[in-house]
């Protein structure tokens, strides 16, 4: 139990942030319903529908979320989830921010997670230590051996806060010098981690060989039990190392038996049958997609701290499921997969706003 202070001190940050955050992501809305040209017109549905389904929760959200939401099917759907709703009030309520950056650190997933296939792990840097990958300490120079004598293509990333790509480095043996290798150590300064690239499934290759294409499941933990609210496959663009969508990739919803939506989503919100290397969609069937899903569930479980998650995973090329990253304030994805809770969205509502049965949980 923390002390009234300190639990006061961290409230005043849970709401400094919060707004921050609302903010934040009112500006970038305002900015993408510009290039969508104002979306979709729904002045009429919005007073209709929209309104009357906020109002018992106290809330009246802006129209401009449903002008966005909407502009895909030109339906209006109430259960949509503001974005500054969900990144400020929804998923802070469900998952405590204080734990978020020693939760996702990748330098641990092997603690977290240590059944799970990983991509391997040459060296890690947790708060300036050097470790192998199985927690040992070592010293800088045999961090920098370990890796020099790795004799595949590897990568370099920050452990914490390395979402879409960030500062991730690529080695290739006999393509580089020791120099190289030393400097870009010396650039991360400290918490980051040195792995293998995996070799990932041919299916996932044909999508986009130059990237680790990989299948993002956002998970809810909720009244014990783990529901699997939205699931899409993101790869990268021609010659693109990483599959961020923001990058030029694209995105594409994954329906329960595994296998693609007819379209998928591109940065500019265009919806398109085929990527930019002619490969359909609908033609594709993500391999090993019922283990990676059962593999959520399972592992959700343990992470009551984090009630909503996002898991990325790949598929090496035994057919294996990866585990790559989670995230423990995922998007919603809602612009890909419809309302993000869908038919749980009124007692998820309820419980935030009304009953409030966590207000508890991050004492």
């Amino acid at each position: 139990m923390r002390s009234n202070f300190r639990k006061k001190w961290d409230d005043l940050n849970f709401i400094m942030e919060s707004q921050y955050r609302k903010y934040s992501y009112r500006k970038k809305a305002r900015i993408r319903l510009k290039r969508m040209n104002n979306g979709y017109q729904c002045d009429e549905e919005y007073e209709k529908i929209v309104v009357p389904y906020w109002k018992k929760y106290g809330l009246k959200p802006k129209k401009m979320w449903y002008q966005i939401f909407a502009d895909r099917d030109k339906k209006v759907d109430p259960r949509y989830i503001p974005d500054d709703l969900w990144y400020g009030t929804i998923v802070p309520y469900f998952s405590n921010t204080q734990f978020r950056r020693f939760g996702e650190d990748k330098c641990l997933h092997n603690v977290w997670f240590p059944n799970l296939k990983k991509p391997e792990t040459i060296v890690k840097n947790i708060a300036g230590v050097f470790y192998k990958g199985d927690q040992e300490i070592i010293s800088k120079e045999d961090a920098v051996k370990n890796c020099l004598e790795y004799q595949q293509e590897f990568l370099i990333k920050p452990s914490i806060d390395s979402g879409e790509g960030r500062l991730i480095t690529f080695f290739t043996p006999g393509k580089y010098k020791k120099e190289e290798l030393v400097k870009a150590l010396k650039k991360m300064g400290a918490n980051y981690i040195v792995q293998g690239v995996v070799k990932q499934h041919e299916i996932l290759s044909k999508l986009n060989p130059s990237s680790l294409n990989t299948i993002r499941i956002v998970s809810f933990l909720f009244e014990g039990e783990v529901y699997i609210l939205s699931s899409i496959l993101r790869m990268g663009a021609s010659n693109a190392r990483v599959d961020n969508i923001g990058a030029g990739g694209y995105a594409c919803p994954i329906h329960e038996d595994g296998s693609l939506n007819e379209l998928g989503v591109n940065r500019k919100a265009e919806w398109r049958s085929k990527n930019q290397n002619g490969i359909y969609f609908k033609d594709i069937i993500v391999p090993s997609y019922e283990d990676i899903v059962q593999t959520v569930k399972r592992e959700h479980r343990k992470l009551a701290h984090f009630k909503l998650i996002g898991w990325d995973f790949s598929v090496d090329t035994n057919s294996d499921p990866i585990f790559i990253e989670y995230n423990v304030c995922p998007g919603s994805n809602q612009i890909t997969c419809g309302p993000t809770f869908g038919d749980l969205t009124e007692k998820v509502l309820e419980e935030v706003f009304i009953k409030k049965t966590l207000k508890d949980a991050q004492n």
